[in-house]
Order: structure tokens, then C-alpha cells, then sequence
């Protein structure tokens, strides 16, 4: 049985500088899989969701039973239209979910960054206030 301090020692030094070490190598390894995992599938679940296959079936369709000419024109320009706005919204929900991976990518050397700043200029600024 291992003694308090031991216990202590090995939670601070072992564990806790384990996790700090092991951190950037999980964020962009098995986080960044999960991260582009979930992207995919929501993709997927929007592809889905947008049902292009159904409206791309029923292109030539005519809309509400009428089979006149205008009516079948009217349907392939209605159904045209929807198609592009539905791709418009895919391509815009693709381009979101690839800026959220960027941000996952960049955010850890980010801040990094931005906490070494921050101390160097509140460390220039301590100093300069003590003159």
C-alpha cells in the first residue's frame, strides 16, 4: 500500500504531467478522428435529410396531377430551383463544418500563443509600472 505522499507524488508528476504531455498528441490524433468522424456522419444525416434522390426521381413529375405543358414546365422549374437552394445549403453547412475543423485544428497553438503573450506583456507592463 502505497503511502500519501506517494499517492500525491504520483498524481502530480506521473498523471497530471502525463496528461499535459499526452494532450497534444490526443487532440490531434484520436480527437481530431472524432471530431472529422462526426462531421462526416452529419453530413451524411444532411445529405439525407435534404432528400436529393426524391426530388431528383421526381424532376419530370408534373406537380399536382396536372400534365398540361405549363403545368409540367412550372414542376421542372420549381423542382429546378429547390434543387439548387438545397445544394447552395449543403455546400454552406460542408463549408461550417470544415471551419469548425480548422478551429479544432488551430485553437490549441492559439492559445498557446496567446497565453505567452499575455504573459510577456503583462510581465513588460509589470515592469514598466515599477519604474
Amino acid at each position: 500500500m502505497k503511502s500519501r505522499v506517494g499517492a500525491v507524488a504520483q498524481l502530480l508528476f506521473v498523471d497530471l504531467a502525463g496528461s499535459i504531455v499526452w494532450f497534444p498528441v490526443w487532440w490531434y490524433t484520436r480527437g481530431l478522428q472524432r471530431v472529422m468522424n462526426a462531421a462526416y456522419t452529419a453530413i451524411g444525416y444532411r445529405i439525407r435529410a435534404y432528400a436529393f434522390g426524391v426530388w431528383i426521381r421526381n424532376f419530370f413529375v408534373p406537380m399536382y396531377g396536372l400534365h398540361d405543358w405549363t403545368s409540367r414546365l412550372i414542376s421542372v422549374f420549381m423542382r429546378l430551383v429547390v434543387l439548387i437552394g438545397r445544394c447552395i445549403g449543403l455546400v454552406f453547412e460542408i463549408l461550417l463544418y470544415a471551419v469548425g475543423i480548422a478551429v479544432w485544428v488551430l485553437l490549441p497553438p492559439t492559445a498557446l500563443i496567446l497565453a505567452i503573450q499575455g504573459g510577456v506583456l503583462s510581465a513588460i507592463h509589470d515592469r514598466t509600472s515599477a519604474l
